[in-house]
């Protein structure tokens, strides 16, 4: 259960917040920008993100899983009333 508002939220929120195509943040921006590792640790054991390697060199960057897009969505959706 990820609580909005959260480090895991604001981790998420930002990564499913970048288009597609460029989609992803090194485990050093993560830190830098939320400085939470716990909350990195969090989000990949629960399955929300994952690490994805560059096509072209060493090293990667943490993605959203779809079940990871899927809390954020749930989460900003407006309430209907």
């Amino acid at each position: 259960m990820i609580e909005k508002n959260s480090p895991e939220h604001e981790i998420l929120a930002a990564l499913c917040d970048m288009p597609r195509p460029v989609r992803g943040m090194s485990e050093a921006m993560l830190l830098r920008n939320f400085r939470s590792s716990r909350a990195i640790r969090n989000l990949a054991s629960q399955g929300l993100i994952r690490s994805r390697g560059w096509h072209d060199g060493p090293g990667g960057v943490w993605v959203p899983t779809p079940e990871g897009e899927s809390v954020v969505l749930e989460k900003t959706a407006p309430d209907i009333v």
